[in-house]
Parts: structure tokens; C-alpha cells; sequence
């Protein structure tokens, strides 16, 4: 933690994707355990690094469609998925409609 007080949102309000100073700390540790996990030897490379970071982007992408279908059975609707993931509603139909 950064001794940052937590941003809280108002009763029904979801939040959206934001970076704050818990991102880098975080993003650096995560990039640091898939490095290690796929080059065991790894000793601050920094290719293996850009991979490992190019990788969490791809990954992301990956998830999306079906955490969002999830979302979408917990009864979340297309505007509130669209605040979480920060792009209109529209945009959020639009590009992960096969997801439904």
C-alpha cells in the first residue's frame, strides 16, 4: 500500500479502470513473477521483461469476452460493464457482443 486513502464510489456506482501509484508497484511485481516463472534464470533482462509485459496486455484481451459474459449472468448490464471497462456502452456491445 501507499499510505494513499482508498477512493471509495457512492452506493451503485462502479469504478473505472484508472492508474493510480498501486499500479506501477503492482504491474512491476506481476511482470517480475511471470518472468521468473518462464525464465528461471532471469536476472533483470530486460527482452525477457518486454515479453513478460507484452504477454499481460494479450492475456487481458483474452479474459475480457468471457469475464464480461460472467458479469453480464450476475446481472450486471452493458452500461455498468461499459463503466468498469471505461469505454460507452455502445463500444463495449459492439465489441464484445460474441461473448453473449
Amino acid at each position: 500500500m501507499t499510505g494513499q486513502p482508498p477512493q471509495h464510489t457512492q452506493p451503485g456506482e462502479l469504478p473505472a479502470p484508472r492508474t493510480d501509484t498501486d499500479s506501477a508497484p503492482a504491474l512491476a511485481e506481476a511482470v517480475d513473477t511471470l518472468a521468473a516463472l518462464r525464465t528461471p534464470y532471469w536476472l533483470g533482462d530486460n527482452a525477457v521483461a518486454l515479453h513478460a509485459l507484452a504477454s499481460l496486455p494479450a492475456r487481458t484481451d483474452n479474459a475480457l469476452p468471457a469475464t464480461i459474459h460472467a458479469a453480464s449472468d450476475q446481472s450486471l448490464s452493458r452500461t455498468e460493464i461499459g463503466q468498469l471497462l471505461n469505454p460507452t456502452p455502445a463500444t463495449t456491445a459492439r465489441r464484445y457482443r460474441t461473448a453473449q
